[in-house]
């Protein structure tokens, strides 16, 4: 068989405006006459005649005043890649919301880790006399350090709920304990002026320091109201 299909030249043309029309970065809708000399071609290919002749420079600066207004309207962009540039922008949009809500968030003030060390001996007899609706398993205490004079614990109750609990290192009395179900948040708010104290260790004003459970850590996030001059 004679014809476009097997004109060497043409068939590289062809390829060439195609892959410019469909490949991974299409540029021919900025090129009218290119786009109008693919529209020639692929109809000469689906009627499967000899291609046109090479359109001529003069020829083409007429062609493309003609074809200026279609290819601002028309972009031979294929669907998928329109479908990934709509993903892209979509997982663009999640990412900045996300860094935008993790910025704003308010940071601890202290991040407490588990401090392996032996829990206090008084406060499991503090626990029964000052909690015992709560039922938190002695067995089950564990450490997570000192900060602004309180000791803070974590255990488990007789419900398997998570608890809190703050000692105040100084005077020995139980500050606050505070349980909650899983999956539930726990937090733990100690006032400043519980039990007989004054104030949190090293930091000056009246308010309350909040203590959550972050799955293996407790944050510290301190609120207080600076004390008149």
């Amino acid at each position: 068989m004679e014809g476009f299909r097997h004109s060497s030249k043409a068939d590289r043309e062809f390829y060439e405006l195609r892959r410019r029309a469909y490949g991974p970065d299409p540029d021919i809708s900025v090129d009218p006459p290119g786009l109008a000399r693919l529209r020639e071609l692929e109809a000469a290919d689906r009627a499967d005649v000899n291609p046109l002749p090479v359109a001529s420079a003069s020829e083409n600066a007429a062609d493309s005043e003609a074809t200026a207004d279609a290819a601002s309207v028309e972009h031979p962009v294929p669907r998928w890649s329109r479908l990934y540039w709509a993903g892209a922008a979509l997982v663009l949009a999640g990412g900045i919301v996300t860094t935008t809500l993790l910025l704003s968030a308010p940071r601890p003030d202290a991040t407490l880790h588990p401090s392996g060390a032996a829990v206090d001996n008084r406060l499991p007899g503090l626990l029964l006399r000052g909690a015992p609706l709560l039922k938190i398993e002695a067995s089950t205490l564990r450490g997570y350090g000192s900060y602004l004079g309180l000791e803070i614990y974590f255990g488990v109750n007789a419900f398997d709920s998570p608890c809190l609990v703050a000692l105040h290192r100084a005077s020995g009395n139980l500050s606050d304990v505070r349980c909650a179900p899983a999956p539930a948040d726990l937090m733990m708010d100690v006032a400043s002026s519980r039990d007989g104290f004054e104030g949190f260790e090293g930091r000056a004003g009246d308010g309350i320091i909040r203590f959550v459970l972050r799955d293996d850590t407790v944050d510290a996030y301190v609120y207080l109201i600076p004390e008149a001059d």
